[in-house]
């Protein structure tokens, strides 16, 4: 131990003594460590840690794979109640299985209304979860009954709407205009499903027991609801899986109208359903950090390697006095080890800074990102890695500088030692695999920012300028289906008459809002089976629609004020629908039945009066889809997204916009009020975060890469010093010289780029999961390739030319007075 302490303190002095140095090396090791551990953190958080509920490897998501829109490329797809029902009570392999469905109601205190997010839940839905409530009980059977209303809150917004009321079990709340019993209030930190934004309560089904008609419960058709089960200890999820497409087979044969094309099921682990489309991407971007580090430990070892050099002459006589080569071995493991942990230190405050502002930039499509913190794990590894970076940068130095000769070496000064062959080849070797790494990652890089880039440039069907766009929460308690109506519509005429507003429409789904209405229907001149009957998206819009948010016209008319409730049903079709369905003929005037209803409009035949353009609905790299509009009079069903064309910056109408909904109603929340542009940049938030992150890991890797060529380079020019100034004294003119050096940094710089390129090349090839990644751009993109040569060329030149300009004014009197 006193040894250990000798080394650390003479170490610390030796270091002390090269501040330059030891701040390149620091700051060096402070990139690598600091960008691992801020994406080790998230990985961890997302990929790695289980979700926090007991036995979490139990807990699977049920969907079902559809065939009815494509039978050879099925679709996953919700349950329907019936099916659900059939699920729990025939699934032997799991010990309890819970439905749940998104809700919006707005929350009424007093003279405002809060809209909040939250949660339908089946009863037991807790229990599957295995979570208690803190205060009172979770949803049971009896909450399903018809006319049950019951809530339970989550901790946050019991904290936030209700003061942490420790008597809040019993009492009564409004909430969507309804009287509802607070029976519990989860733990703080519980959330179910993991998404952002967290629900805020959840209810039970017990509104979709009740109906004019035939409740939702009993419709095997409407297909809506996630499914979440815990499997039996003695159950493996084969086995599951395995019972699942036995008992979806066989409700298809009994089924044929509604389940004819769900004849199987998916069962996955839920964590894998949960992180499945955004763990490539964490993948690679852990990937990209861990060769950012392979890079800073090369640039360590040859900084210790040129620090080597010059300290041949104190080894020397440490060795002539008696020192062991082990001793020094351990004594200059012990510098590299302190700078790795100097590095580390200042890595974990970057990697804080790191995870603060990644939640800011990240799309919210990455569950968890926000629990990302520096914690004991995430520090462990940071003291792990610099501890492995430490030793591995090391080594070498340590071992090369041991083996020195003493005596050869007290011959000469500390500055006319020279380093050996092979020091000169473990140096240029050390560059050009940095190179060869930056070059891989500058490629990776390269082809997400020209796929984001061709994606950002696909037209999405739409031109809608500066447009607002918001909902509202309007109670279906106090407004019937015709109330409705009127409110949206009184509404729209208020807005029109606001300052700088040059059209008002509404309708749902928006474009690009990844969300749809997948409705069968039954074609006139070609009737069919329910179970054959075909299948396309709904969209409910308002008269001015298509003209707001610019959406062309192809053929016929679009909707108008006298499409109402009682004139003809009408319909109004895109590009898609009439390919698919009508391709050898004109669809104006032909008619069909779509199987939705209304309180007010029932299932009938609609007219098609018009066929307008595609417009992209599930981002701008999906295909667009068949899709059939309806006025919002002839089958209104959910409540309307507001567009709003204005002539000035939408975001300056919220305020106004706000007041006129107040006015007509001051428990009627407003919320979302996004511009349409942000709606088009939320739609490629995921592609644009991947490649602006590994964009700037990549350019963070040239950097050191760089920074590596140009040491060796400056190095390679200290040592050739007397022959630069022998060549200057027999002729060599500075162009000679700068030719000279060039042509070195060169050399290595195309080794690293040659072998880069074979390693971009397999691995684009081989990795499926990052071509998925793709849009528009094929792996092996010559423009991409050429790119990144060019720019690493030019990194060469600028990382060879200050060296070359110092060896260009070597003065060959002083290179050779001491020859």
């Amino acid at each position: 131990m006193t040894s250990l302490l000798q080394d650390i303190r003479y170490a610390w002095r030796m270091l002390r003594k090269s501040p330059g140095f030891a701040a390149v090396a620091v700051l060096t090791l402070t990139l690598g460590i600091g960008v691992n551990v801020a994406i080790f953190s998230v990985v961890d958080t997302v990929v790695l840690r289980p979700l926090p509920f007991p036995h979490p490897e139990q807990l699977m998501s049920i969907q079902v794979w559809d065939r009815s829109i494509n039978p050879n490329e099925p679709a996953l797809d919700t349950a329907s109640y019936p099916d659900f029902f059939d699920w729990r009570a025939q699934a032997s392999t799991f010990q309890s299985m819970a439905s749940y469905a998104g809700s919006f109601l707005a929350l009424s205190t007093g003279d405002r209304a809060q809209h909040l997010y939250g949660q339908r839940v089946s009863a037991g839905f807790f229990s599957v979860l295995g979570v208690k409530p803190l205060l009172g009980r979770g949803i049971e059977q009896d909450d399903q009954k018809p006319g049950a209303r019951i809530v339970v809150l989550s901790h946050q917004l019991w904290q936030s709407s209700f003061g942490s009321d420790p008597n809040i079990t019993g009492r009564t709340i409004s909430l969507g205009g309804e009287n509802f019993t607070v029976v519990g209030v989860m733990p703080a930190g519980f959330a179910f499903p993991i998404e952002t934004p967290a629900p805020q309560f959840w209810i039970s089904q017990a509104s979709d027991a009740e109906a004019k008609g035939t409740p939702m419960m009993q419709q095997r058709g409407a297909t809506f609801l996630q499914v979440i089960a815990r499997l039996r200890p003695d159950a493996t999820h084969e086995q599951a899986q395995t019972q699942m497409d036995l008992i979806a087979s066989n409700l298809a044969r009994q089924y044929p109208d509604d389940d004819a094309n769900r004849t199987s099921t998916q069962v996955k682990p839920e964590l894998d359903q949960m992180i499945g489309n955004v763990r490539p991407a964490l993948i690679i971007l852990l990937g990209a950090v861990g060769c950012i580090l392979l890079i800073a430990c090369a640039n360590l070892a040859n900084l210790l390697l040129a620090r080597a050099t010059g300290r041949m002459r104190e080894i020397s006589i440490r060795v002539a006095l008696g020192a062991s080569r082990s001793r020094i071995i351990r004594q200059l493991l012990t510098e590299s080890l302190l700078l790795s942990l100097a590095g580390c230190g200042l890595g974990l405050l970057l990697a804080a800074q790191v995870l603060r502002l990644l939640p800011i930039f990240a799309p919210e499509s990455i569950p968890r990102l926000d629990a990302a913190a520096l914690d004991i794990r995430v520090a462990i590894f940071g003291l792990a890695l610099a501890g492995i970076t430490g030793i591995i940068s090391g080594l070498y130095p340590a071992f090369h500088t041991s083996r020195s000769n003493a005596i050869d070496a007290l011959k000469e000064s500390s500055a006319s030692v020279s380093s050996s062959r092979r020091q000169f080849r473990v140096r240029n070797g050390l560059v050009i695999a940095e190179t060869a790494i930056g070059l891989v990652l500058l490629v990776c890089a390269g082809l997400l920012l020209r796929s984001f880039h061709r994606l950002w440039q696909v037209d999405s069907g739409m031109h809608p300028g500066k447009m607002l766009t918001f909902r509202i929460d309007v109670p279906t308690t106090r407004y019937k289906e015709l109330q409705r109506v009127d409110f949206y519509s009184r509404l729209m005429d208020k807005l029109r008459t606001l300052p700088g507003v040059s059209s008002v429409a509404a309708g749902v789904p928006l474009p690009l809002s990844d969300s749809n209405f997948s409705i069968t229907f039954d074609i006139a001149d070609h009737p069919a089976p329910p179970s054959k009957q075909p299948v396309a998206d709904l969209s409910i819009v308002t008269p001015g629609y298509f003209r707001a948010l610019g959406i062309p016209l192809i053929r016929g008319r679009e909707f108008t004020e006298h499409d109402d409730a009682k004139s003809p049903a009408v319909v109004i079709v895109n590009e898609a629908f009439a390919r698919r369905f009508f391709p050898d003929e004109d669809p104006i005037g032909k008619r069909f039945k779509p199987q939705f209803g209304s309180e007010t409009v029932h299932p009938s035949m609609r007219e098609i009066v018009g066929i307008v353009g595609d417009i992209k609905q599930h981002g701008l790299g999906a295909p667009a889809l068949p899709t059939y509009y309806t006025p919002y009079t002839q089958g209104l069903i959910t409540s309307l997204v507001f567009c709003v064309k204005t002539s000035v910056e939408p975001e300056s109408l919220i305020p106004a916009v706000q007041h006129e909904v107040s006015s007509m109603d001051p428990e009627v929340p407003l919320f979302d009020p996004w511009t349409m542009d942000y709606r088009v940049s939320r739609s490629v938030a995921q592609p644009r975060f991947n490649a602006y992150l590994l964009a700037t890991f990549a350019v963070l890797a040239l950097l050191l890469s760089a920074i590596g060529l140009y040491g060796v380079m400056a190095y390679s020019v200290a040592q050739r010093t007397r022959e630069i100034g022998l060549r200057i004294a027999l002729g060599a003119t500075q162009p000679i010289v700068l030719r000279m050096v060039l042509k070195n940094a060169l050399i290595l710089a195309g080794a690293g780029m040659a072998i880069g390129l074979v390693f971009a090349i397999v691995l684009t090839r081989s990795l499926v999961s990052f071509t998925s990644l793709l849009f528009g751009v094929r792996p092996l993109d010559a423009v991409t390739l050429l790119s990144v040569v060019a720019v690493f060329t030019v990194v060469a030149v600028l990382a060879g030319y200050l060296p070359a300009r110092r060896a260009m004014k070597v003065d060959p009197i002083i290179a050779l007075r001491y020859e």
